[in-house]
């Protein structure tokens, strides 16, 4: 009888271990049901390879939550390669402009910008200005940089508070409040938005020449208005008041862009300048000049649209000869 018991009591461990083996095995397969009827599933913990070794295969539940809490969206991954696509990951108000603008072409293009949300379009030129000062700052720093921007954003607000005032150098017109509050009836973002145009020039430029290269900026802020002013004449952003030839805006207006545009690139300093940051710019300057042809042929502003549609191309092909030619210079 004692031999029994004893033979009993040494044989309970090894039940007991086969029992909850069995236990843990019918957790992981099937389920366990819980107090309130449900049934959950245990985490598989591990996983054999076929050389014996114990592989992680999915960590315990807060892990799990964890990974899925960090992993980034479907959008913001899209997002992050689009960025990497374009060059622009490491630049950061560039990256953000270009966000802005994707946004700002969806809402103009295929449908209205809300009353409430128009000051969104003071944003958009300040971010411009950035997204270009950027760029220019890849080679000259922000400190040799910053001088020049006030001074082309102070220069070009008084030739503006001129204009309105005068009728002087650009013709007779008024602004309106889109683009920002009005500060002795300019728009206060006025002088940024001359900021972005003239550094965009200036970084498209080939020349290592300060005069020639205020020339050829000189041009590129002219082609850019050919397609912008009509647009925002149209969208009442300003309003010309005498009209001239092309969508009623007086020639001196043009003639006035390309003079402002090429004196104030005198400004800016002369550095060389990266392949990546001329590449750049190049892409901005034709993503204003695609939103605003886009607008333009929204509006019915024919020509306008085809312009940009040329402009486009002119810009693409100068940057591609002249790049394997010669080093450009800002």
């Amino acid at each position: 009888m004692n031999r029994s018991i004893r033979q009993q009591r040494r044989a309970m461990p090894k039940r007991k271990a086969r029992q909850s083996a069995e236990q843990q095995t019918s957790k992981a397969e099937k389920g366990v049901v819980t107090s309130a009827g449900q049934q959950s599933v245990e985490p598989e913990t591990g996983v054999e390879t076929s050389d014996g070794q114990q592989t992680s295969k999915v960590g315990t539940s807060g892990e799990v939550t964890a990974g899925l809490r960090d992993a980034p969206s479907g959008v913001s991954r899209a997002f992050h390669l689009l960025a990497e696509r374009l060059g622009v990951s490491e630049l950061p108000r560039t990256l953000f402009f270009v966000g802005w603008y994707a946004i700002g072409l969806l809402l103009m293009v295929f449908a209205e910008v809300p009353r409430s949300l128009e000051f969104a379009n003071g944003v958009f030129l300040v971010l411009y200005a950035l997204s270009l000062s950027e760029l220019a700052a890849i080679r000259t720093g922000w400190k040799r940089l910053l001088m020049p921007v006030l001074l082309i954003s102070i220069g070009t607000f008084a030739v503006e508070w001129v204009g309105t005032h005068t009728g002087f150098p650009f013709g007779a017109y008024t602004y309106s409040d889109t683009l920002g509050a009005l500060v002795s009836g300019v728009p206060w973002t006025m002088g940024l938005a001359w900021v972005g145009v003239i550094i965009s020039g200036a970084l498209i430029s080939a020349s290592g020449n300060r005069w020639l290269r205020a020339l050829e900026t000189g041009v590129w802020v002219l082609l850019l208005d050919l397609v912008l002013d009509p647009v925002a004449a149209a969208r009442g952003f300003w309003d010309w008041a005498d009209g001239g030839p092309y969508y009623g805006i007086p020639t001196a207006n043009f003639v006035s862009w390309f003079i402002v545009g090429a004196l104030l690139s005198l400004l800016l300093p002369v550095v060389e300048v990266q392949p990546r940051q001329r590449w750049l710019a190049l892409r901005l300057f034709q993503l204003m000049l695609l939103l605003f042809g886009l607008l333009a042929l929204k509006a019915g502003l024919g020509a306008a649209f085809r312009l940009s549609l040329l402009f486009i191309f002119i810009a693409e092909g100068r940057v591609r000869l002249d790049s394997r030619r010669q080093k450009p210079a800002i």
